[in-house]
């Protein structure tokens, strides 16, 4: 049974994208804003899938009828949303300059030193991000103007001891390295679910309810457990509309889930839609349209202690980042197709949104 489990956590993580010596340690080298920058395409992905193959019929079961199954959902990562502008404006690049028996501070601005800064998110290239320093002479020319307003001579500048000093420092400010993504055109993942219907017969109202459960595992010492919950359901409309619809089904939906990764992340994501199909039967073969409107949420609220490696005494070392990251994920449309094989159902559909996602899914139906 742990076993089976752990390979569906593997699926649900999205082939090990969250282990804690991959993401966290990755995390740790970044201060929040580029932290948020590198994590902000994954959420929007994670809550597109998330919020992916909740439904697919319009038509809720009847009482105590019920599916249960796997959702599978592959989200596209367009190029964009590989790479980012990493933020170099909290660099402290102040040098001090001795001249004979005068001491001079100049400021870099870090900008100007690191102009090439696009580097990978966290679905961008596996070989990391690398920002080099613009050459030692336009360090050194930066040095001489700024030396210059503040009363040295150009003479002065000029002379091969001071020279070697302003190279020498210049040769010591260091290339930047960010770290790298999981290379991903595709973030992928599958999810357990079950729904019940509680419809009553004698009365309008025809609910469902649907869940999605992974009991608490431990997925390492690092990182601690992975648990995960989410929960919603519809109701039917077209009982209360008093026109002859021809067979189409219309219900309304809201569907909520959260996640927890150890320490390090814990993530809800919603989806409220309209949800519309068509089925037809024939004993035991089944075939239907079905479609929706959706308006979607994801967050992340992340924590993490930052860890600059490169530079042992970055007065940040230590400390402990919180943030909180909302995706980008607004309004969806879904249209997807079913089959039914006596109790098994086969189901596939396309939702364009923020992102674009394919779901496909099987399950036990009795309805």
């Amino acid at each position: 049974m742990k076993r089976v489990i752990a390979i569906v956590v593997a699926m649900t993580l999205g082939v090990g994208l969250l282990s804690a010596q991959n993401l966290e340690e990755r995390l740790q080298t970044m201060a929040a804003n580029n932290a948020k920058a590198y994590l902000n395409p994954f959420v929007t992905a994670f809550g597109t899938a998330m919020n992916s193959g909740w439904y697919f019929t319009a038509k809720p079961h009847k009482l105590l009828g019920f599916d249960i199954g796997v959702r599978a959902m592959a989200v596209e990562i367009p190029k964009a949303q590989q790479t980012f502008n990493f933020d170099v404006s909290a660099l402290d690049l102040s040098e001090t300059i001795t001249i004979g028996a005068n001491t001079y501070t100049v400021h870099l601005d870090p900008e100007t030193i690191y102009p090439d800064r696009k580097v990978p998110t966290a679905f961008g290239s596996k070989e990391g991000g690398y920002i080099p320093a613009i050459s030692d002479d336009e360090i050194v020319t930066e040095f001489e103007n700024q030396l210059l307003t503040q009363g040295v001579s150009q003479t002065i500048l000029d002379q091969p001891t001071v020279q070697n000093n302003l190279y020498s420092i210049a040769n010591n400010i260091p290339d930047l390295e960010t770290p790298p993504g999981f290379d991903l055109a595709y973030f992928a993942i599958a999810l357990p679910q079950a729904s019940l219907g509680i419809s009553l017969p004698m009365l309008p109202i025809h609910l469902e309810l649907s869940g999605r459960y992974l009991p608490e595992v431990k997925i390492s010492d690092e990182i601690g457990k992975f648990k995960f919950v989410g929960v919603g359901g519809k109701l039917a409309l077209d009982p209360f509309i008093p026109l002859p619809l021809f067979g189409i089904k219309i219900a309304a939906g809201a569907y909520m889930q959260k996640l927890e990764v150890g320490k390090i992340i814990e993530s809800n994501h919603a989806l409220y839609s309209l949800q519309v199909s068509r089925d037809f039967n024939l004993l035991l073969l089944g075939f239907g349209l079905y479609g929706g409107i959706g308006k979607e949420t994801s967050d992340f609220k992340v924590k993490y202690t930052y860890n600059n490696t490169g530079n042992p005494h970055d007065p940040l070392n230590g400390t402990q980042i919180n943030f909180d990251l909302k995706g980008e994920n607004d309004f969806r449309t879904t249209l997807g197709v079913r089959v039914r094989l006596a109790f098994l159902n086969i189901n596939a559909d396309i939702s364009n949104g923020t992102d674009k996602v394919a779901t496909a899914g099987v399950s036990l139906t009795l309805r």
